[in-house]
């Protein structure tokens, strides 16, 4: 949506507007990318890689150009981080935190995470990654998390109650069954395009694996 769409007009591709105030290049240096690395999408969009541990399906299905800020990938895999998890946070990096408390800026990144929630939590994608949070002192340890976020809030309470207990029992099939809904991520986005159209739900082709039992063909996918 343009109206939470962050990037500037360079990193858009797109002419800038004449009609805006100008930043000079000492003001854009200090951005991500320098104000200029063009970005495919907003930060509000769907996921541009997939992250996960399947036998190599992360360069089979990965098929879109998602940018990554250089100086971070270098240092994660310097510091042991595997390529697929290092090109995620890396891919993160390319933007800037659109919020900073004064009172947070100077933290022990040994122990706090804020730093980093504060870059991936202004990132508003379909699916989020989350590492376990700062352990207290009472209550039981939260651990790693993923959280499905697609879904547009639902006009009534009974609905998004319904929605949120089916994300939750179908995410518990394909663990329990092992099942396989991978496919390339280009049709993970031609899926959201056409969601977002009218009566897509009844007039609406999409892209389905075709089989999502583990060991199927990794090809097996079509527009249905």
């Amino acid at each position: 949506a343009a109206s939470v769409d962050a990037r500037t007009p360079f990193e858009r591709g797109e002419p800038p507007d004449e009609s805006a105030p100008r930043r000079s290049a000492e003001e854009l240096a200090p951005l991500a990318g320098g104000g200029v690395a063009p970005l495919p999408k907003s930060r509000y969009e769907s996921i541009s890689v997939y992250l996960a541990n399947c036998g190599g399906c992360m360069k089979r299905y990965n098929d879109l150009d998602a940018p990554v800020d250089g100086r971070s990938l270098e240092r994660l895999l310097e510091g042991g981080v595997d390529d697929d998890l290092a090109r995620h946070v890396a891919h993160l990096f390319v933007r800037d935190p659109l919020v900073i408390m004064k009172s947070r800026l100077r933290l022990d990144d040994a122990t706090e995470t804020d730093h980093f929630e504060n870059l991936q939590g202004t990132n508003w994608q379909t699916v989020r990654w989350k590492p376990p949070p700062r352990a207290t002192a009472c209550g039981p340890q939260v651990g790693w998390r993923v959280e499905f976020r697609s879904m547009e809030v639902q006009l009534t309470d009974f609905e998004n109650a319904a929605f949120t207990t089916f994300v939750v029992l179908v995410s518990r099939v394909i663990l329990y069954f092992n099942l396989n809904f991978y496919m390339p991520i280009s049709c993970v986005d031609c899926n959201m395009r056409r969601a977002a159209e009218r009566d897509a739900v009844t007039q609406g082709k999409f892209c389905f694996r075709q089989s999502p039992i583990s060991g199927a063909s990794s090809g097996s996918h079509a527009r249905r």
